[in-house]
Order: structure tokens, then sequence, then C-alpha cells
């Protein structure tokens, strides 16, 4: 099987997440989107593209520990629209996503729902020092 993660909160380095992910899964592919929209409402891109990477790297090394096979992609434009191309293209199984409690969170439910792909949400306990990392 073979699932997509997009980086979207920065907790997806999380033991509880790492788990769920890579449960009878042969290939992890790791998505760190660029997306100016967004990123003009939520602050730099560059920051943003920086702590993602360390977050990228940290979970790489995650998924390695647990002998699963892991690529990493980074793509510039709509995240909504970046996931649904990529399920299509790489012909991905599933996609997981930690629990988010917003609109854009919700938009992203709905739009995979609506073209039929399967997702799993995974609700990472939020640590008060994890967002100052």
């Amino acid at each position: 099987m073979k699932v997509l993660v997009p980086l979207l909160t920065g907790f997806e380095k999380d033991p509880i997440f790492v788990s769920a992910v890579t449960d009878k899964v042969d290939e992890v592919i790791l998505l760190q989107i660029v997306d100016k929209e967004f990123h003009a409402r939520a602050g730099s891109a560059i920051g943003e593209v920086r702590q993602l990477r360390l977050v990228l790297d940290e979970l790489r090394k995650s998924i390695g520990a647990k002998k699963k096979k892991c690529v990493e992609l980074t793509e510039w434009g709509s995240t909504i629209q970046k996931i649904i191309s990529l399920v299509l293209l790489q012909k991905i199984d599933k996609v997981y996503l930690v629990k988010q409690n917003n609109q854009f969170f919700e938009d992203i439910l709905k739009a995979l729902s609506k073209n039929k792909i399967k997702y799993g949400v995974i609700d990472v306990p939020i640590k008060v020092e994890d967002n100052k990392k």
C-alpha cells in the first residue's frame, strides 16, 4: 500500500502519527506544499518551508527506522489541488492527515471525499513545548 502524508501542521513527526501511517504500508510519500495563497495569510513562506524541512527530516528518519520506503516531494501551488493531483498521478491508496480544527482542514476533507479519495485523520495530542520548536 502506498500512502501520502502532506505536511500541513508540523506535528506529523509525532510517534503516534508515524505509527499510524506506517502500519501495513509499503511506501510513504511525504509532501511539502508551498502554497502562496496560504502563506500570504499565514506568514512567510520561507520560514514555513524551513520549519517543515526540519519536520520532514525527522519524519523521514522515523519512517526509515520502521523499514518503510519513503519518498519526499516539494510542490508549489494550491494545497488541495496538489494533494488530489498527486493521489491520482502516483496511484496513492490513502492520504493521512493530522487532525486540525479549522476551515482549511475541513475544506481538504471535503475535497478528498468529493474525489472519492480514502483518507485517515490521526488525532495527535499537541504539547505546549512542541509549539516552541
